[in-house]
């Protein structure tokens, strides 16, 4: 049995974590505690016990900034293992009255998979404990679950409405998607999978939060029922990666991207397939993120860069992105479908142009904001789109595709999203 209690700190100083600093006084008064005789504040509690060191870094920081506009007197506290709190602390620093607090991710005994259902359920036990002790007495306005898989959507489902009346969101990753991908056959296993899970009624104050336009969609089709409790809460874009002018087209090759983790649901395998198969001189194709596993067997001598071996720093990973002329995403549509692409958010705030596999998600927003570069139905159809590709006309499209890219950079904002998303 592992522990699951947690020890206050602030996100005061980048460089570790320090105890909170007591409450201000309210003008005028003495002490904190005749302000709250005066004012009662509310609070916020943010959990993620699922991501660790970089990962959903970019999220978590904009989940942050929206619910700060949104409630800017609210407490807000973040729960999340220590190195991933420690990065997103020193990102955070100019934000008033938020405390990061270290504890214990969702892990099972023994080392045993998260899909074997008894071993899940008590790893998601322990952390619904965790969120118990953190909420109990207190004036909460929203506990928010940043990503969840298919016990803790069970356990807290089960669990949230002993606990508390106020509003519970689930903030929805890629864990969907998984599930569309790949179901256990086993009858056991999958009883008490995701989907299995996300089928059964949700408490009356549980929202599921999705995090692109189609997305919920996707999900009332797999579970009709849950349709009221779903939501919708576009990627927040960071303003400190935003491009800050429109950049020029290069004067050299044409350089198409392929960003984020190499995996093969991403499209990486056809994206070094369509390298290795195009002639143009004129043409060149990079792979800008870490590598992968399931798909470090495959022939990238066509590339002139290659993915990373080791987790690309961020803000090496943004100013590669930047020396992009397009983004080429050829994403398993049965993934994407159901889950919010941080690689779409990243080319936005990069103002960067699209190669994309047409799919709910990404008509969506061509529908909402208008082009931002090409839909194509396959990979015969992007192979012969750059086959083909036509440099003047692209320029000619390319500063209409510009300008949508800044309007959905403006409406993901967190100050523009926390407009809508207050309770």
């Amino acid at each position: 049995m592992h522990r699951t209690d947690c020890k206050s700190t602030s996100g005061e100083k980048p460089d570790h974590l320090t105890e909170p600093m007591p409450p201000m006084a309210c003008p005028g008064q003495a002490a904190a505690s005749d302000c709250q005789g005066a004012v009662q504040l509310y609070e916020i509690e943010v959990f993620d016990f699922l991501s660790y060191e970089h990962v959903h870094l970019p999220f978590n920081e904009g989940y942050l900034r929206v619910l700060r506009a949104a409630y800017p007197g609210d407490r807000i506290s973040f729960r999340g293992v220590r190195e991933h709190i420690e990065r997103l602390a020193a990102h955070t620093t100019d934000l008033a009255n938020i405390k990061f607090l270290p504890c214990k991710s969702f892990e099972t005994p023994f080392g045993v998979s998260h899909h074997n259902p008894v071993a899940g359920r008590w790893a998601a036990r322990q952390c619904l404990n965790v969120v118990a002790k953190a909420t109990a007495g207190r004036r909460i306005r929203l506990t928010a679950l940043l990503g969840f898989n298919a016990s803790l959507l069970g356990v807290m489902s089960h669990g949230w409405p002993g606990l508390r009346s106020a509003p519970l969101h689930m903030i929805l990753h890629g864990q969907l998607g998984e599930a569309m991908v790949w179901r256990s056959r086993n009858p056991l296993i999958r009883a008490a999978d995701f989907i299995s899970q996300l089928r059964r009624p949700l408490p009356r104050s549980a929202r599921i939060v999705a995090l692109e336009l189609g997305v919920k969609e996707t999900i009332v089709e797999v579970a009709p029922t849950i349709s009221p409790a779903v939501v919708t809460l576009e990627h927040p874009i960071l303003r400190s990666e935003w491009a800050h002018h429109s950049p020029a087209m290069g004067t050299g090759r044409l350089k198409i991207g392929f960003v984020g983790h190499a995996r093969r649901v991403k499209g990486f395998e056809v994206f070094v397939q369509l390298a290795s198969s195009c002639s143009r001189e004129d043409i060149e194709f990079h792979a800008i993120g870490h590598s992968s596993p399931e798909t470090d067997h495959l022939d990238t001598t066509a590339l002139a860069r290659r993915p990373s071996k080791i987790p690309l720093p961020r803000e090496e990973y943004v100013q590669a992105l930047g020396q992009l002329d397009l983004v080429c995403l050829p994403v398993d549509g049965r993934a994407y479908e159901s889950t919010g692409s941080g690689t779409v958010s990243d080319a936005v705030a990069a103002l960067k142009p699209m190669i994309v596999f047409r799919n709910r998600t990404m008509e969506a927003i061509f529908a909402r904001y208008g082009a931002i570069g090409w839909l194509v139905d396959n990979r015969d159809d992007l192979f012969a789109l750059v086959r083909t590709f036509d440099p003047t006309e692209f320029a000619r499209q390319r500063s209409i595709w510009i300008d949508n890219l800044k309007a959905i950079r403006k409406a993901r904002s967190p100050e523009a999203l926390a407009k809508s998303y207050a309770l």
